[in-house]
């Protein structure tokens, strides 16, 4: 059984325009596992009114606005965290194969073992039923707080109410827009904190990227996993700032998680060759661009295609520093999210008011990436986001 079953079917999504929009591939439904595909085509937009130069000027300004290293902020008011020494938390997560995952549980598991934590692991496979099954173990062994790494709430919904029940705060790490000030902050209700980048704020990024590379004359392929819980606000931030530009078009294509490797080459190359205008694809993760840059290798169209995409991963940052294809990547700090998850943890288990939940984002181009060490993502997230965050934790957990 694959996590499609556990997941509502969503409704084709409409877009007003003047022009179309065409959404091709495969059309998913959950988080990891997908056991069909489908194509579909439907309206869309060109973008609006307004003077070309001045929007690219306003667009280079919020690209400037995170293009330096973030500073450490305190997201939330100081503890004395030794008085949890010796409790455990567990570490659940959708599927270790997915690298961003693994960076966070490990992370994470260094941060418990320095301020005196246990941590258990389970891995969930990518299987809803083993997941449903971690999470089940840990609330009945007693585990003091859950970090939840990826799991498509949907699934883990009664398991997360279940957690609450018993007084376990369930954290949920780099998988739901982040929304400070409600119930859950932006994930389930009875999740008690989220860590999340700002999603709509990534998705403008790009949206910008593409406006400002093109002079204000977009034509481009938005590449989309709709199954992935974050899809829809990364793809309507991209959309907000392209709808803003008067000469620019954009299309749409849906490809499923576990079909990256086997349909985006040929799909990148055949939405190339059906778009002789097409200049710029976004895909919403970069590890799609490792796949879709073959295809416009594949095409010929190395001069004629750019790309912009998002997480700052090392493979992706080497292909940006080459600059023939990709251009620029909002990258973001695995972790830095595993100590921002483990401080949610912290406060849930101490009872206190969950944390902001934003994780900080860079913006950086080939310029900025020509001698980063991407030897490790360790190194690579050290270079773009350097270390002050690690002490600026132990200092408001009272241990530094």
């Amino acid at each position: 059984m694959s996590l499609q079953s556990f997941l509502p079917s969503r409704p084709p999504r409409r877009r007003l325009g003047a022009s179309r929009r065409a959404i091709v591939g495969a059309t998913a439904a959950t988080a990891l596992l997908l056991t069909a595909c489908a194509d579909a085509e439907e309206p869309g937009g060109e973008g609006g009114g307004g003077d070309a130069s001045a929007l690219v000027e306003e667009m280079q300004g919020l690209l400037d606005e995170y293009s330096g290293q973030p500073e450490f902020g305190e997201p939330g008011p100081a503890f004395d965290a030794t008085q949890l020494e010796g409790r455990t938390i567990a570490l659940i997560a959708i599927d270790l194969r997915v690298p961003a995952l693994t960076e966070v549980t490990d992370s994470a598991q260094d941060v418990a073992e320095q301020i005196g934590l246990q941590t258990t692991v389970f891995d969930g496979q990518g299987n809803p039923t083993l997941v449903n099954q971690g999470m089940t173990q840990a609330i009945n062994s007693g585990v003091d707080a859950i970090i939840s790494v990826g799991l498509p709430v949907q699934i883990i919904a009664d398991q997360i109410a279940a957690a609450a029940e018993a007084g376990i705060p369930v954290v949920d790490v780099i998988n739901t827009p982040p929304e400070a000030g409600v119930p859950g902050q932006g994930s389930d209700p009875n999740v008690y904190g989220n860590v999340a980048p700002d999603s709509d704020l990534v998705g403008r990024l790009l949206g910008a990227t593409a406006v400002v590379e093109t002079d204000g004359a977009a034509n481009v392929a938005i590449m989309n996993t709709s199954e992935l819980t974050v899809a829809p606000v990364l793809v309507g931030g991209m959309t907000e700032i392209l709808d803003e530009c008067e000469d620019c078009e954009y299309t749409e294509t849906d490809t499923a998680l576990v079909d990256w490797s086997t349909e985006l080459p040929g799909q990148a190359a055949s939405v190339v060759r059906s778009n002789p205008d097409l200049n710029f694809m976004l895909p919403i993760y970069d590890a799609m661009t490792l796949f879709a840059s073959t295809g416009v290798r594949q095409a010929g169209a190395v001069d004629q295609v750019d790309m912009a995409s998002f997480n700052g991963t090392a493979a992706a940052l080497d292909l940006v520093a080459e600059g023939d294809i990709a251009v620029a990547n909002v990258a973001q700090n695995n972790d830095w999210a595993a100590w921002a998850a483990v401080d949610q943890a912290l406060r849930g288990m101490l009872g206190m008011d969950p944390a902001d939940p934003v994780l900080p984002v860079r913006y950086v181009t080939t310029d900025d990436v020509q001698d980063l060490d991407t030897s490790s993502q360790m190194a690579v997230n050290e270079a773009l986001f350097g270390t002050e965050y690690r002490d600026g934790y132990l200092a408001l957990w009272g241990l530094a």
